[in-house]
């Protein structure tokens, strides 16, 4: 999947030229002409794909541009450029006080929780959420008992509270719950241990980077642990009671590598999906593309040790030749992890969906689906989706090189989990949905083809993203679209159900008119995933609505628009936006979900929580 997409490749070429001129002799240094030389590309008023405009920046504070441009995700592009320069660069885009807040760490106003009690051994007994699905086949389907909830209670549904993300203007994490407890990452490289009912704290623990997954939260011998990753490849555990870090390991050297995907625990053993960002900094001209190969790491649960790693490409890069700038070109590369596995225990094995490759040779494991297995981790079986699609944000550069756009792929590799599901006579399935807007269905003994259905257009930020859901016979398959198909009548988006024994569809519903054409961001298309219960589908849209479609006909029973100012339990401005990344958390009757996508969307900072009309909420 590709990230901060540039609009041409001159990136840090433009930063080394600006470094070689401030010099002792030069003039003092201009922020402005470094924003314009260097930012503009990507972050003007029509950004490139998952690039937030100059307009949109302002609104972050400067400790966060500074952290984004020291250890974050533009760090890269930043290496030229010295300590006092990037704090200069921070406050000049920033239209924000830097220390704005009660403190310089962009402060929050935790309430804490009065009662301290211990998380019950029994509460997996109980309804919960954890990880990025309910169960390990990555259905993404909550069962009615712990799901609590039915078409009828929707009207009763109120909102509880809000918890507000400071300086973020993207979320898209979903949250666990689990013993009346909400276990949140935050953009902020942060993860919070909330009360479910009030939004009390429990605890925060402070990360390397940004949390993306869903935390896993487990109950062991020592007692309950919170599994999660962090977009700095690390993996903790913390003790989910105290907050207590038990240990953690950094899955990945490669200094490009990230972990986007929750983390699976299962059998005393933690599964990581390892991805990266040198798709993005292969768009500099001096870059040496590319090194990066994505993988598998099962870590013992109980001390963080590697029981064993399996790249998805297994050779090792080495050089293939010279690239039009003259820069040494590495390869087989690519082909990182964005998404959870799936575990099929009948089989003893871990499903994987990979991104494309990043240089040529391609490998054949990229934009496919492949089989580990569960014990060894060695490759069972591999089916390719799309060869050939070696693709990196250098791709953009057609205007200097065509021959790099002519070489390029184009970029439809899976950003979400294949679904293990069971057909009617006994068989198995597994379905994969893949951003060229077709949905793959794959036998998941040996990975032969059983069918294909096109569902949409598809393209670089289209068709299938971060995720269907699907239930006993349909799949529920959320279309994106937005970069490629959307316009102001809402061509993009939308929802598909299809019998996946018969391939019928059963239902589609296209996406609705725009309600938010006066702010900056209002898109049409549903990137986020999907969440299942018997009868009810949750689906978000970048148009900052949360709808909820009856399964059996399509229709909308429920429709909250986020778009608005929320007043959050943590003293922290809220504010909703566009819904992307993770999607529904439903336990007992109750609804957690973030809202806020400021990368090609509507900016937004905070967690909802919706409750039944009466529950009492107090702290």
């Amino acid at each position: 999947m590709s990230y901060l997409g540039a609009e041409n490749r001159v990136v840090l070429g433009a930063l080394l030229l600006i470094v070689s001129q401030t010099t002792s002799a030069a003039p003092a240094y201009d922020p402005e002409h470094t924003f314009q030389s260097v930012c503009a590309a990507c972050h003007n008023p029509s950004p490139a794909p998952r690039a937030m405009t100059r307009e949109s920046m302002t609104e972050i504070p400067p400790e966060r541009i500074y952290k984004a441009l020291s250890n974050g995700v533009m760090a890269f592009f930043a290496l030229p450029l010295a300590a006092d320069e990037r704090l200069a660069l921070a406050k000049h885009i920033s239209g924000v006080e830097w220390n704005a807040g009660a403190s310089g760490d962009l402060s929050e106003k935790l309430i804490q929780c009065s009662s301290q009690a211990p998380m019950k051994a029994n509460a997996w007994q109980q309804p919960h959420w954890s990880s990025w699905s309910a169960s390990l086949d990555n259905a993404r389907f909550q069962t009615a008992a712990f799901a609590g909830l039915e078409e009828s209670d929707l009207a009763g549904l109120e909102l509880k509270w809000a918890f507000g993300f400071a300086g973020a203007a993207t979320v898209g994490t979903q949250p666990a719950v689990v013993d009346g407890r909400v276990f949140i990452g935050s953009p902020e490289h942060r993860v919070y241990a909330l009360d479910a009912a009030t939004g009390c704290s429990h605890w925060r623990f402070d990360t390397h980077g940004a949390v993306r997954g869903t935390p896993s939260v487990v109950h062991t011998p020592r007692g309950p642990v919170v599994y999660v990753s962090d977009r700095a490849a690390w993996v903790y555990a913390i003790d989910a009671n105290s907050g207590e870090l038990l240990w953690e390991h950094h899955t990945d050297l490669h200094p490009a590598a990230m972990v986007t995907a929750s983390v699976v625990v299962r059998d005393e053993r933690v599964y990581v999906s390892v991805a990266s960002f040198e798709e993005n900094d292969a768009s500099a001209v001096n870059y040496e593309c590319c090194t990066f190969r994505g993988s598998i790491v099962a870590l013992n649960a109980a001390d963080g040790a590697v029981v064993w790693k399996t790249y998805v490409i297994p050779e090792l890069p080495s050089a293939t030749g010279t690239s039009p700038h003259g820069v040494p070109t590495h390869g087989p590369a690519g082909a990182g992890v964005w998404s959870p596995v799936t575990v099929d225990a009948k089989r003893g094995l871990l499903y994987v969906t990979t991104g494309d490759a990043y240089s040529r040779p391609a490998s054949k494991n990229s934009d496919a689906v492949v089989a580990l297995n569960i014990d060894s981790g060695e490759i069972v079986w591999s089916w390719q989706a799309t060869p050939d699609d070696a693709y990196t944000n250098a791709c953009l550069d057609e205007d200097t090189h065509p021959e790099i756009l002519a070489a390029c792929g184009p970029d439809l590799d899976f950003g979400s989990s294949a679904i293990l599901r069971t057909l009617p006579d006994g068989s198995d399935i597994l379905l994969a949905g893949q951003k060229s807007g077709v949905l793959h269905a794959l036998n998941p003994a040996d990975g032969t083809l059983l069918w294909q259905e096109r569902l949409s257009p598809g393209g670089i930020i289209g068709g299938i993203e971060w995720g269907m859901s699907a239930d006993d016979t349909t799949i529920y398959v959320p279309i994106s679209d937005v970069w490629e198909n959307t316009d102001s009548k809402g061509a993009a988006g939308g929802v598909i159900a299809l019998d996946f024994a018969t391939r019928e569809k059963r239902w589609e519903r296209s996406a609705l008119p725009l309600s938010c054409l006066e702010t900056r961001g209002c898109v049409a298309g549903q990137p986020q995933a999907s969440s299942s219960l018997p009868g009810l589908l949750f689906s978000g849209s970048m148009d900052g609505h949360m709808r909820v479609y009856r399964s059996a006909d399509g229709e909308i029973v429920w429709d909250f628009d986020a778009n608005r100012d929320f007043e959050t339990v943590n003293g922290v401005a809220g504010r909703g936006g566009s819904f992307n990344g993770g999607g529904v958390t439903v336990v007992d009757g109750w609804l957690y979900f973030t809202s806020g996508y400021g990368i090609f969307g509507m900016d937004g900072n905070v967690m909802l929580v919706f409750g039944p009309s009466g529950a009492k909420v107090s702290h």
